[in-house]
């Protein structure tokens, strides 16, 4: 049992008290009309029916329901109600690629960050849909398994940099491979990649291991993030910026492989995108989502504590009814 405006009834059963407390004292002033100084017969006298006994049962009804709407006030809460809950959307799956070569700051602030930054923009505007992450460089791991929890979603986003994974490369049919696996396959809504890399350094074998891999209700849409220009990938990020060089000394240039992102895209059903420094890649990728059919994602109960408030409320009505409609008395002629 819980109050959910304990405040408000307290402050209510003060005034009732100070009221019950002010009405005692004027009792006492009019102590004139005991049995002491009048005869109880001389008083009943001057009413057909009724005294002051059954005037005295008229105001402790009033006041009990006074008492009663205080009760009421406090929002009392007991026991349990069920409810269904459904919500409906899509399973997203942002493989977020967190190489060396995302660094490169030919994005700005950096590759890595914009990142970031675009899929927190998107999941501001998400509701409904369950989203996870997969990070990959190497090697890849399921970050974060698919969730409604929106707010811890970017809490672990916020987390995200280059040295989550020691191993060099940028194994992309493999991290494609933990993103469809950790989409549930017994369920029947659309389901949507959202792959976010440079696309560099990948093996040859690369858009054959995706076909294996791919299923026909999952979409993959593609961001190539990165210029075709190229880019060094810095070491530091302190004023006197180290970059990374080969192990011949030489410094190490990264460009966006735009073909190769292009293709995993046509091979996925999907959408290619590119980030720019100056616009927001985040409205697009929201109107793809928006496109998506929303199916009935979890149907479940939801307990809560059940109001009670109408209980009191109804007895404070009843004494209020009954103290009205009782006679006071009416004076003789």
């Amino acid at each position: 049992m819980i109050f959910e405006n304990i405040s408000l009834a307290l402050i209510s059963i003060f005034i009732i008290s100070v009221v019950l407390i002010f009405g005692y004292s004027q009792n006492k002033s009019n102590a004139i009309f005991s049995k002491n100084n009048f005869n109880p017969d001389f008083l009943n006298s001057l009413f057909r029916y009724g005294n002051f006994q059954f005037i005295r049962f008229k105001k402790i009804l009033i006041y009990l329901s006074f008492f009663m709407l205080a009760f009421s006030i406090s929002g009392l809460k007991m026991g349990t109600t069920v409810k269904p809950i459904e919500r409906k959307g899509i399973d997203i799956i942002f493989c977020i690629d967190v190489s060396r070569s995302m660094d490169a700051e030919d994005i700005k602030p950096s590759r890595i960050d914009k990142v970031k930054f675009e899929i927190n923009k998107i999941i501001n505007e998400l509701s409904g849909d369950r989203i996870g992450i997969v990070v990959f460089s190497g090697s890849n791991f399921l970050y974060l398994p698919l969730t409604m929890d929106y707010d811890a979603a970017k809490l672990f986003v916020k987390s995200i940099d280059t040295d989550m994974i020691s191993f060099n490369g940028t194994a992309i049919a493999q991290a494609l491979d933990t993103s469809i696996t950790s989409l549930s396959k017994d369920d029947k809504q659309e389901k949507m990649i959202f792959l976010f890399s440079d696309g560099e350094d990948h093996s040859d074998d690369s858009i054959e291991a995706i076909k294996s891999k791919l299923t026909d209700d999952v979409t993959i849409h593609v961001i190539g993030v990165g210029s075709t220009g190229g880019s060094l990938i810095p070491v530091s990020k302190n004023e006197n910026k180290a970059f990374l060089k080969d192990s011949s000394g030489e410094l190490v240039m990264t460009k966006l492989d735009e073909k190769f992102l292009i293709n995993i895209s046509e091979i996925g059903k999907g959408n290619f995108l590119r980030v720019s420094a100056n616009e927001s890649i985040s409205d697009p990728i929201i109107n793809i989502i928006n496109t998506g059919e929303e199916s009935l994602i979890s149907s479940y109960e939801f307990s809560d504590y059940d109001y009670k408030y109408q209980y009191p409320l109804f007895f404070a009505i009843i004494f209020l009814f009954v103290s009205y409609i009782l006679p006071t008395g009416n004076r003789r002629i």
